[in-house]
């Protein structure tokens, strides 16, 4: 392949999975650092462009590549707020953007508490198969594990965000919140 036909492959590629990249990464963590993400993903499938799958294994090769590039970051922020408490700095807090802010509206509160309180193996296999529609035989291949055990993953996903909702439902209609119990269904 030439390399004016390498450009214009990878640009396609590009246009094609860079909103999908960057949903997932604002689902993820802050405005800043999911541009950041999103960034660096395309970066590091430019330097690896001759071992990316063809479509349509593109896109859960990128979101592959996007959970190891979140989990960079994570560990920086955290190697980075733990040397600011060492020298008596103060982390700043972090005012979500606008993207976030439509992401996570007031309305999916309560699910998304819900999700973030499942164990990280269930919590990461769910929102792959049914926020980014990667399909289970992917996410398998992803992760390295058989379709049974992502199967067994989203069922037991799910039987925990029931059991979790219900609860916090039962809990805000005790303290006299806005929603009942049927809103969570």
């Amino acid at each position: 392949m030439t390399a004016e036909a390498t450009v214009a492959t990878f640009e396609a590629m590009y246009a094609s999975h860079v909103r999908d990249i960057l949903a997932y990464c604002l689902r993820r963590t802050s405005h800043a650092e999911a541009h950041d993400a999103t960034a660096e993903v395309f970066a590091v499938a430019w330097r690896r462009f001759a071992d990316m799958p063809a479509d349509p294994e593109t896109l859960p090769w990128l979101f592959g590549v996007a959970a190891n590039v979140l989990k960079n970051q994570g560990r920086s922020s955290r190697r980075a707020r733990n040397l600011a408490g060492k020298i008596g700095s103060h982390a700043v807090d972090f005012q979500p953007g606008p993207e976030t802010q439509l992401v996570r509206r007031a309305e999916y509160e309560e699910v998304h508490r819900a999700i973030d309180s499942l164990k990280p193996k269930y919590r990461d296999v769910l929102k792959l198969v049914e926020w980014e529609e990667v399909p289970r035989e992917q996410v398998a291949e992803m992760l390295s594990v058989s379709r049974a055990t992502i199967d067994q993953r989203i069922h037991r996903a799910y039987q925990q965000l029931e059991r979790r909702l219900k609860h916090m439902s039962y809990t805000q209609s005790q303290e006299g919140g806005d929603h009942d119990a049927a809103a969570a269904s």
